[in-house]
């Protein structure tokens, strides 16, 4: 790692653990840069704002996703590749509770940040609905469905699981919900 990817990853830590402790509006770039240990002017050859930092996060998170998806799938079963898929994803966003609830925060301030966030979930919907077309060119799931707006129903659900456990702390294993939601698109994909 070069001293421009140490710093890139530096100040992403940095930022992570002061958003998780303070929250996206109370974080400031002075208490990231000072955990980071870089000065100020160096954040901002980096990310032009905050905001850029919460969308770096968000894409690692999303590029993770889809690595440690694309790593663990056969390409043999559509059934146990959707369900590897499903399952993964909410790991990985497991893995990033402590600032889940930022990117909450985010996306419900203003349509631009919605916007990005949409972006960034684009290659996984993309890769369900590769997976879900496999599935009915395979006889699998009914072909009457459409792939676009089931891989993006199943992101959905992924995320309010996420934000169920993670964020709200609903007191139910995730586990469960993905065996819930396991039968739900059992029973509403299998022909």
């Amino acid at each position: 790692m070069n001293r421009q990817q140490k710093r890139y990853r530096d100040l992403i830590e940095a930022g992570r653990r002061v958003m998780a402790e303070k929250g996206y509006e109370d974080a400031k770039v002075s208490d990231i840069v000072k955990q980071a240990g870089v000065a100020q002017g160096t954040f901002y050859l980096y990310f032009p704002t905050k905001l850029d930092l919460v969308i770096a996060l968000a894409q690692e998170m999303q590029q993770e996703i889809l690595s440690r998806v694309q790593a663990e799938i056969n390409n043999k079963d559509v059934l146990e590749d959707l369900m590897t898929s499903i399952t993964v994803a909410l790991r990985v966003m497991e893995s990033y509770k402590d600032i889940i609830p930022i990117f909450s925060a985010i996306s419900a301030i203003d349509e631009t940040r919605w916007k990005a966030e949409q972006y960034l979930r684009s290659d996984y919907y993309v890769f369900v609905q590769n997976i879900i077309e496999k599935g009915q060119k395979d006889g699998i799931f009914r072909s009457e469905l459409n792939p676009e707006i089931v891989s993006r129903f199943i992101v959905g659900m992924i995320e309010h699981i996420a934000h169920e456990c993670f964020v709200y702390h609903s007191g139910f294993d995730p586990d469960n919900y993905i065996q819930l939601l396991w039968q739900l698109l059992k029973g509403g994909l299998l022909r």
